[in-house]
C-alpha cells in the first residue's frame, strides 16, 4: 500500500503534538486499517466525516475540514 496524503498527514501531526519522530509512533495498523483513510483521500465529493482513536488522540477526518484532533495543538489541514 502507498502511503496517501492523509494517512501521512495524520502521523506526522500526531508525531509533532506528541514531540516525536513518526517512526516512534503506534503502528496506525493498531488503531484501524489504514487503507480507510487510502479510500477516504479517494473521495471528492458528499458530506461525510470518520472518527477514530490513534493511541491518545481522537482524530475526525472530514471531506472538507480534513482533519481535527482533540489535541488543541494539532493544526487542521484543509484541501
Amino acid at each position: 500500500m502507498t502511503q496517501t496524503d492523509l494517512i501521512a498527514a495524520v502521523i506526522d501531526a500526531v508525531a509533532t503534538a506528541d514531540g516525536v519522530d513518526p517512526t516512534e509512533l503506534d503502528s496506525l495498523y493498531e488503531y484501524i486499517d489504514p487503507e480507510v483513510l487510502a479510500k477516504l483521500d479517494e473521495v471528492d465529493h458528499g458530506k461525510w466525516s470518520f472518527t477514530f482513536q490513534y493511541s491518545d488522540h481522537q482524530i475526525t477526518v472530514t471531506l472538507r475540514n480534513r482533519y481535527s484532533s482533540t489535541a488543541s495543538h494539532i493544526p487542521q489541514m484543509h484541501q
